[in-house]
């Protein structure tokens, strides 16, 4: 994001916090300034490969960041674990022993896709662990993205960290779509008419649904029966914060879940 952007959302929740908010904006607005917070304490000026051994990777298709290559502080990602988990506890019962595993064995689970025993894939802990891990993963993926030829990548997930995206971005005066990795908030030009789930490219099983002001989209697949949020920066009237836009567009996933869709998952793990 930039340290320009990360005072921005700053001061942004700020101002959130000062009025009332609806319980899951006002939960998830919480879990960002703690993300917001570790991220202004953490830079990394260049990244841990040439930029030639990047370029092979994305010509693979394999993302840039392996887990073992990340540069973790584990003893401030287990405080911010903590710190939100106990955020997450004013608003959900996580009974007495929330998990058993080590964080680091949990992290690396996670970050790989592999499952999770003991019923600890529940969704406070995964929430919990992606606010501790993100501040950290955004940065490294600030970094890296200078390195990243935009040409040699056209996937559904992200190039960084190879996790899915959750927001699809259009902007400049083409309308070029960009979608916003979940996971480390990295950006990736992205085919207007695919999706980025399932790969289909079949335009009768692809639409969107509008706002009234041509914001924002719900970009729908009827193959996979996923979705993913959409903002048309084209018709913005105002400063957009990108990283506070999946908070305060909420009420699509509602509207999204009543149609029938589902958040979009993708159809393999790419952190290979």
């Amino acid at each position: 994001m930039g340290r320009e952007t990360d005072k921005r959302v700053l001061e942004t929740l700020d101002q959130w916090h000062k009025d009332s908010l609806p319980g899951p904006i006002e939960l998830y607005a919480r879990l960002m300034r703690i993300q917001a917070e570790a991220k202004s304490t953490i830079s990394f000026d260049r990244p841990h490969l040439p930029a030639e051994a990047i370029s092979e990777r994305l010509r693979r298709g394999t993302p840039v960041l392996a887990f073992d290559e990340m540069q973790l502080d584990w003893g401030k990602i287990d405080s911010l674990f903590a710190e939100a988990l106990s955020v997450i506890g004013e608003y959900f019962s996580l009974g007495p022993s929330p998990s058993t595993i080590p964080l680091q064995e949990m992290a690396r689970a996670w970050y790989e896709g592999e499952p999770m025993s003991d019923g600890d894939e529940e969704e406070p802990l995964l929430v919990a662990l992606h606010t501790a891990l993100k501040p950290f993963l955004a940065a490294q993926a600030e970094a890296l993205l200078p390195y990243v030829d935009q040409s040699l990548w056209r996937r559904g997930y992200c190039p960084i960290c190879g996790s899915a995206p959750n927001l699809a971005v259009l902007r400049g005066e083409g309308g070029a779509r960009w979608l916003v990795c979940a996971r480390c908030d990295a950006e990736w030009r992205f085919q207007r008419l695919q999706c980025p789930f399932c790969g289909t490219k079949e335009q009768g099983s692809l639409g969107y649904f509008p706002d009234a002001q041509g914001l924002y989209r719900l970009y729908v697949c009827e193959e996979c029966k996923g979705y993913i949020k959409g903002i048309d920066l084209r018709h913005s009237q105002s400063e957009v914060l990108i990283p506070l836009e999946w908070i305060s567009t909420l009420d699509l996933d509602r509207q999204a879940c009543e149609l029938g869709y589902k958040a979009g998952e993708l159809a393999t793990t790419n952190n290979s």
